[in-house]
């Protein structure tokens, strides 16, 4: 058995609420720094974050590591993808959520991501989602639809001198 098969296994059979589990969920998503398309950790972290019942700050480890380490493989890059929307979309732990949406940035360019981006930015009840959903727009970068979303997003009292900056700056960077 080799190192992340045995940090699984220890997972699956640690008390629900154990630190031990996040430290687990850390330490496979730093092992994608140095093997990105690990399909076995790509696996798990994906089980994690689909996982409403596990210890919220693991799940919030898995989400941080798909975000820095999205899958290369479309359809596991899409599975990564939709995860993260549900977990958005649940009526869940708040920093779950903002972890999740946050991670998005990385999956913009799939055109249901982009719409739970949108509607995030645009109207989620958690403000800390909205802002997240903001920087996420903002990492990943300019695209017609994002343009979009920040126009509309620019008349917001609370995020439209953010969007606003965020679309002057695409624009700058087109005319360079």
């Amino acid at each position: 058995m080799n190192r992340t098969e045995k940090l699984i296994t220890e997972y699956g059979t640690l008390p629900q609420e154990s630190d031990r589990r996040r430290e687990i969920v850390y330490d496979l998503g730093g092992m994608l720094s140095t093997e990105p398309d690990h399909p076995g950790i790509l696996s798990f972290l994906i089980e994690v974050v689909a996982d409403y019942e596990a210890y919220d700050l693991a799940r919030l480890e898995a989400t941080k590591a798909l975000r820095l380490w999205p899958p290369s493989d479309p359809e596991t890059w899409r599975l990564a993808g939709a995860v993260l929307v549900s977990a958005v979309e649940h009526p869940d732990e708040d920093l779950v959520r903002q972890y999740a949406v946050m991670a998005l940035g990385s999956y913009a360019d799939d055109s249901v991501v982009h719409a739970a981006l949108a509607v995030a930015v645009l109207g989620d009840p958690d403000p800390l989602v909205r802002d997240n959903a903001l920087a996420a727009l903002s990492e990943a970068g300019p695209s017609e639809g994002r343009a979009e979303v920040l126009r509309r997003l620019s008349e917001d009292a609370h995020l439209g001198h953010e969007a606003a900056r965020i679309l002057t700056g695409w624009e700058q960077r087109a005319a360079d």
